[in-house]
């Protein structure tokens, strides 16, 4: 390192100009006058005696009187200790922009990651809690007994609660009884699965299969991020499993998600008899919330289904728009589900509002 370099990286650790200026021509002069240190140095005669009594203070140089004023370096280990635990500070600085530079920009309150499934547990008991609309949870037995009594609450206040609920062979079938007041409709699948309970499409708790080498648990408060695990309970349990339990439906249904809502009512929107609801959501161009009622009077993806087939519409089926027309005697809106873009309303909340009227199934 040259002198210039010296000097710039001494004003980095808050030395003056001339401060750096003065003590590194002490370092080579060892002992001087101060008018030597002057001449020597940038350092101008009418403030060199304030500068040297500074570094003093400091504790990096000596002053003292000898025939005229004289100044000298100190052991530099005052010095060199102080540098080397900013610069260990700078360091790790650099590493902490680093870190949070390339970190996802996500708020401690959107995403936890936990390491005890217990953890996620408390948090699935506490989303079912916080639910007024739908649930869709991936269960193992022992699981689906943790979350009864909540998922009871869930149901008495008219909450949708679909469970897949994970059996093993040798596992004898639930009967109605235990399914009774804790579910709408539960599907049976005899495979290892991940614990997974969204709530409302805006809150997740997940767990890895217990077969998985990784252990950890995502609890995530998060409309996108809750999206991606429900579409992993809607095409990886709860499609490809058969029904093993489905409550009579005696009143009015609310829905989540656009799909599911298309999936349990494809027949009346195919057919001829009619459809309200009454949807919660916003304005996709101005971001405004909305709540409007109406009649169904066309759908987008559910058309694209053969009319004449009664079994529930294929995946690839699924993952294309899925978009409904309503009516509301004024004006027709185009709602879309989650992220819409090109529809009027993107869907939050959707409710059918006909008298009791039985939906059908999603298979």
């Amino acid at each position: 390192m040259d002198t210039e370099e010296l000097l710039e990286t001494l004003q980095a650790a808050d030395f003056s100009y001339y401060q750096a200026n003065a003590y590194v021509t002490l370092l080579d002069l060892g002992t001087a006058s101060a008018t030597e240190v002057a001449q020597a140095s940038d350092v101008p005669d009418a403030r060199i005696y304030d500068v040297l009594r500074d570094l003093d203070d400091f504790g990096y140089v000596e002053l003292y009187e000898q025939e005229t004023f004289q100044a000298r370096a100190t052991d530099p280990e005052t010095i060199v200790s102080g540098l080397t635990d900013r610069a260990s500070a700078l360091e790790s600085a650099a590493a902490e922009i680093e870190e949070r530079y390339e970190r996802p920009t996500l708020d401690t309150q959107t995403v936890s990651i936990v390491k005890r499934f217990d953890t996620v547990l408390e948090a699935a008991r506490t989303f079912v809690r916080d639910a007024d609309t739908q649930i869709h949870a991936t269960l193992t037995r022992d699981q689906f007994e943790a979350l009864r009594t909540d998922l009871v609450d869930a149901r008495d206040r008219d909450v949708t609660v679909n469970v897949t609920l994970l059996s093993r062979d040798g596992d004898e079938p639930l009967e109605d009884a235990d399914y009774e007041g804790a579910v709408s409709v539960a599907h049976r699948l005899s495979r290892p699965a991940p614990f997974v309970l969204t709530s409302d499409l805006r809150r997740t708790a997940f767990a890895p299969n217990p077969a998985a080498v990784e252990d950890y648990g995502l609890i995530l408060r998060n409309r996108s991020f809750t999206y991606v695990f429900f579409w992993h309970f809607l095409l990886f349990t709860w499609l490809p499993s058969p029904i093993a339990y489905e409550a009579d439906r005696t009143g009015p249904k609310r829905f989540a998600d656009i799909r599911q809502f298309l999936l349990e009512n494809r027949s009346r929107i195919r057919g001829d008899e009619s459809l309200h609801v009454e949807i919660e959501g916003r304005e996709t161009d101005g971001d405004r919330s909305v709540t409007l009622s109406g009649e169904v009077v066309d759908a987008e993806h559910v058309a694209n289904v053969d009319t004449d087939d009664d079994r529930a519409p294929t995946v690839m089926a699924l993952t294309g728009t899925a978009s409904i027309v309503v009516d509301d005697g004024e004006r027709r809106w185009t709602v879309g589900g989650w992220g819409a873009t090109f529809e009027d309303v993107e869907a939050e909340r959707i409710q059918v509002t006909d008298p009791t009227t039985e939906a059908e199934p999603a298979e």
